[in-house]
């Protein structure tokens, strides 16, 4: 498996870290240093979710604490190294993993465009802007009745975002807001940690207008292993995960194609599915269904190198 390495877009390791709290070492969570390794995981996405305001307070300050704890798994673990620039995952030697740090929520700028410089400057490389609900960027994808999409300030935050170089994130995003991200941003815009409302009919999917358009922009789909995303039916494994994999495929193409396993942020998992030291088994299901060598490495890893090398500048 060496020859495929992984990149997941979202896990939400650091929130068991700051809440539980526990260590990046600790075999409870979903995601730890040797399950990434022994998956064959070359860079992870870290997400500082913010969650409600009502349970953890002020979205900054409650951001500030997972960076610092993301910053404290760096200090003591020489392993994990962070990706800033896109030279950077040239760096990653054997036996370590990249850390990209991300934001889950534009709540944590609390309406303020200086907070997201401030942000970028403290070394988060992206942001999903909504988590579900509104708030001063954009309508999230639970506030069905409003169908607003982005505010004056999140047209702001866009360009900013374009400006620093950070990745523009549309997971839980309204349907109203993914369309006016499409129009506002020059680079091409991800969806971690989504997948395809075809096959599994959840308000959080994607629709085969928005998969297209992801496509267009020359973007990028994570595939989300949270059962509730990846089927209706009350069970589902490996094969699930392949079918919005080649749904998607076959609608936007293989470019399009990584991982968002939603790691530590799922309370459930697929069949056979319990950390990244699984991916192996999909990358074994997909050479087994006949996947060219170099559309596999595509999905494991080249789409989201090729989005970082866009946008990382």
């Amino acid at each position: 498996m060496e020859k495929f390495k992984i990149i997941d877009g979202h896990c939400d390791t650091l929130t068991n870290l700051l809440d539980r709290p526990s260590t990046i070492d600790d075999p409870k969570n979903h995601v730890n240093i040797e399950k990434l390794i022994k998956g064959g995981v070359y860079i992870q996405f870290f997400a500082a979710w913010i969650g409600s305001k009502h349970k953890y307070g002020s979205p900054l300050q409650r951001g500030l604490k997972l960076i610092d704890r993301y910053n404290t798994m760096l200090a003591k673990n020489s392993r994990i190294v962070p990706i800033l620039e896109w030279k950077d995952t040239k760096d990653i030697k054997d036996n370590q993993i990249g850390a990209l740090l991300t934001v889950e929520c534009g709540s944590i700028l609390e309406g303020e465009l200086a907070n997201l410089r401030i942000l970028h400057k403290l070394g988060v490389r992206l942001m999903t802007l909504t988590w579900n609900h509104r708030n001063e960027i954009c309508d999230g994808i639970l506030e069905a009745n409003s169908k607003s999409g982005l505010s004056n300030l999140g047209i702001s935050v866009i360009q900013e975002m374009n400006r620093l170089n950070m990745i523009i994130d549309v997971s839980h995003i309204s349907v109203s807001g993914f369309w006016d991200v499409i129009e506002h941003s020059k680079d091409p815009i991800i969806a971690s940690h989504s997948n395809a409302k075809a096959l599994c009919p959840h308000v959080r999917n994607l629709d085969n207008d928005q998969i297209l358009a992801i496509s267009k922009v020359k973007g990028l789909i994570g595939i989300n292993f949270y059962p509730t995303f990846l089927s209706s039916q009350n069970s589902c494994g490996i094969d699930e995960i392949i079918r919005h994999i080649e749904y998607i495929a076959g609608l936007g193409g293989i470019d399009i194609i990584g991982f968002g396993s939603d790691f530590d942020g799922i309370d459930k998992l697929p069949q056979d599915i319990n950390g990244p030291q699984d991916f192996p088994k999909i990358i074994n299901r997909l050479l087994q269904l006949n996947y060219l060598e170099n559309d596999v490495k595509k999905i494991c890893s080249e789409n989201y190198l090729r989005i970082l090398k866009t946008v990382l500048k």
